[in-house]
């Protein structure tokens, strides 16, 4: 799933699991262990039809190396949560499910919870399986939302850059964009920003649905911390980018007109923008196919003022578990272990898609996949995690996005915003 589309109502996703809790929950977790099929065991695979492209490849390799399995995909459309609905109705006994994938942490949690995921320890300890590999943030996510037990395997991570249109740079006469602090990119925005109307170009863009403050995120700060000055901070500093400066298309606008961020910087209109790594995959695939045409490359994200090292955000952010219902669990780990481990997720990586799995051959695929300069910067900088692993997480996002959008909608001035912010984070926590 792209990034700025609704994510799961976890509310509702909690109620149907709560409900759906005694259809499979008490299940054995040992699978096919006890009685095996004979001949060829089929598993069903369920994942959103985003990942198409390079998830047909990752089954069609595994069916290949695997005589005995065949695993079969399920694409579902993601929009209007169809997907989330379909995987619900699945573990509820509407059609068979022997693997599927989940979209963030909150859904991992939740899932895991319920009692909805199979308890993969034993067998991810007995495969000797390199989890380190998956970086700090799937610790982290495992010791603090699943008690340490491994409930899923990630496959993909995600990574904020700044992307730039090259055409346009070189048109104007300036120097492609290097490491620079937040305070130059500004600076730099205003200067590339010209025009008006529907000519209008803008100096840089910032999506309307990225809700981390990757700014404070990078000084180590969130939206849990007590002290939310630095927070507050990169809020009034979006407010200069999006009215003061006016280098950035207003977050009333992108909000009012529904704009399409990709579409925007596909059509010359964007000197930079800061994004996720997924820009890569959905750029080129544009490209590929002849609906957009530019040059462009990526530069390290940002810096606040203070902190030297190279430093992104993000952290692995898509999964893959097992139904406990299915009746070929050790079947169904096979493809989980391939999915997550370095073959899956080199050919992941083949479709300039960041894996989860780090290693010098899903590096070489992916670097080689991007053919951009840049992308190096995905290995190279530190990671610190976009959402704390916490089960209430996705509670406090919206309740910071809806004060968030407050400000940023230019009703309520930004104090007042971080204290309403405060109150109900407060009554979320406490429950």
């Amino acid at each position: 799933m792209k990034r700025g589309r609704k994510a799961a109502i976890l509310l509702l996703v909690g109620l149907m699991l709560t409900a759906m809790a005694g259809c499979g929950g008490g299940s054995s977790n040992t699978g096919d262990s006890a009685s095996k099929p004979q001949g060829k065991v089929t598993l069903q695979y369920y994942t959103w039809n985003d990942e198409a492209d390079y998830m047909k490849k990752v089954v069609e390799a595994f069916n290949n190396q695997n005589s005995d399995i065949e695993v079969k995909l399920n694409m579902v459309t993601s929009k209007d949560d169809e997907y989330n609905t379909q995987i619900m109705n699945n573990l509820s006994g509407g059609s068979q499910m022997d693997i599927y994938s989940l979209n963030g942490t909150a859904m991992l949690g939740t899932f895991a919870s319920k009692k909805q995921l199979v308890d993969l320890t034993d067998r991810v300890k007995a495969a000797n399986l390199d989890v380190g590999a998956y970086g700090p943030s799937y610790q982290d996510i495992t010791r603090v939302l699943t008690e340490g037990k491994y409930y899923a395997l990630p496959y993909r991570t995600s990574e904020y850059a700044l992307f730039y249109n090259k055409d346009l740079f070189d048109k104007a006469g300036v120097k492609y964009p290097t490491q620079m602090t937040w305070e130059k990119y500004a600076q730099l925005a205003k200067q590339l920003t010209k025009g008006d109307g529907t000519s209008k170009q803008w100096g840089g863009y910032y999506a309307d649905w990225m809700i981390a403050p990757l700014g404070a995120l990078q000084k180590g700060a969130t939206i849990l911390d007590d002290d939310l000055t630095e927070v507050s901070n990169f809020l009034e500093y979006l407010d200069r980018l999006y009215y003061k400066d006016q280098s950035h298309m207003s977050y009333k606008q992108m909000k009012a007109e529904s704009v399409d961020w990709i579409k925007q910087f596909e059509g010359g209109n964007v000197a930079m923008l800061v994004n996720g790594e997924w820009t890569i995959n959905m750029l080129k695939a544009d490209i590929a196919a002849g609906k957009a045409k530019m040059n462009f490359d990526m530069a390290p994200l940002p810096l606040p003022d203070g902190v030297s090292e190279p430093t992104t955000v993000g952290g692995v952010s898509t999964f893959v578990g097992i139904n406990p219902n299915s009746k070929n669990i050790d079947a169904a780990f096979k493809f989980v272990e391939f999915l997550g481990g370095e073959k899956g997720e080199s050919i992941i990586a083949e479709s300039s898609v960041l894996p989860a799995y780090s290693s010098d051959a899903t590096k070489a695929s992916f670097l080689k996949a991007t053919g951009i300069q840049g992308s190096n910067f995905f290995f190279d900088a530190k990671t610190v995690v976009e959402n704390q692993p916490i089960a209430q997480i996705d509670e406090v996002n919206k309740a910071f996005k809806e004060q968030r959008d407050l400000y940023l909608f230019q009703q309520q001035p930004l104090d007042k915003t971080i204290k309403e912010f405060e109150n109900q984070r407060k009554s979320i926590l406490g429950k």
